[in-house]
């Protein structure tokens, strides 16, 4: 018996499918979905290729996380006036500083873009805004000239927008500022996901704008730093709550969450650790689909320039 040819097996099918015409005409590649072999190249790709990735450089945390990868969502979760958004603009700038081709966007729906520059100023040349403020009122020029030198530099790689913006919107702002820069964005902050436009602060609400920037992020191609406010019910005051610590929840939308909380705020220290936490901060990675890896770690929040480091030994008070 002769072998059939494809058009005689696609007469067959459609004879058996009760006359159903069965197309066998294939594009080189599906339209909807991924082979698996491509998905099989992106991921080794992706591993072998670190540097496409964010990282937030906090070595503890980078090593748990091995970075945040393009289309992935760190949702970074506390109470008011922890250091959240201040964690992820030490981020920006480092970034900023150790790679030339870094180029951020930074939605702040929460603080005006003045702000959000003095702050990132503040970072890059290790001063408070204080001084900064008085030495701008008493013109003088070293800093107004470090202000223009910073903004035609590091800074002019920074797109910072305080309008509340709905996901739509944004998707324009990316598209735009990819034409500016002349390149992907390396980093998107969203601060913050309550101040999102568009429903509720309940839990439904919140869970609903939290998947909405996940399936954002996914067709951006961006890694996403979201900043979600804790409530006064996640847990005890200076403590770690984990993954409780979000006031209605969406953190199952992100690939990382990180607890921010300042020890300072509990009542049970004792004199030394009242000293010692005056100024620390923790960064509790309480959620890493990575490598499953979870680290809480405390660093120094420098209160004059927010700068976040480890504890240097000279910062650490004296036990007596």
């Amino acid at each position: 018996m002769d072998s059939l040819t494809p058009e005689e097996v696609a007469r067959r099918l459609s004879v058996a499918t009760d006359g159903e015409t069965v197309d066998t005409s294939l594009s080189d590649k599906p339209k909807t979905w991924a082979l698996t072999n491509q998905v099989v190249d992106n991921l080794v790709g992706f591993i072998r290729n670190p540097s496409e990735r964010w990282y937030l450089g906090f070595p503890e945390i980078d090593l748990a996380s091995r970075g945040i990868g393009k289309g992935e969502v760190l949702m970074v979760v506390g109470r008011s006036h922890t250091g959240k958004s201040q964690m992820l603009l030490n981020s920006i700038v480092v970034n900023l500083i150790n790679d030339p081709a870094a180029h951020v966007v930074i939605f702040s729906m929460d603080e005006p873009r003045e702000l959000v520059a003095m702050k990132l100023f503040c970072l890059l040349k290790g001063r408070s805004s204080t001084e900064v403020e008085e030495a701008i009122k008493a013109n003088d020029k070293n800093t107004i000239q470090e202000l223009a030198e910073a903004s035609e530099k590091e800074l002019s790689r920074i797109a910072i927008i305080d309008e509340s913006l709905p996901l739509s919107r944004m998707e324009e702002v990316m598209e735009e500022t990819r034409q500016w820069f002349g390149t992907n964005p390396s980093f998107v902050m969203l601060d913050y996901l309550e101040l999102l436009p568009g429903g509720d602060s309940d839990a439904t609400g919140v869970t609903t704008k939290a998947q909405a920037v996940k399936r954002w992020a996914k067709t951006q191609r961006v890694p996403v730093g979201l900043v979600h406010q804790a409530g006064r019910g996640s847990g005890d005051k200076g403590k770690a709550a984990g993954l409780y610590a979000g006031r209605y929840g969406g953190e199952q939308e992100a690939i990382f969450v990180i607890e921010v909380y300042r020890q300072r705020d509990r009542y049970d220290l004792s004199p030394w650790e009242k000293k010692y936490h005056t100024d620390s901060i923790n960064l509790n990675l309480c959620k890493n689909k990575r490598t499953a890896r979870l680290i809480d770690q405390t660093y120094y929040l420098d209160p004059s320039s927010g700068h976040i480091h480890p504890y240097w030994e000279e910062l650490i008070p004296d036990a007596h």
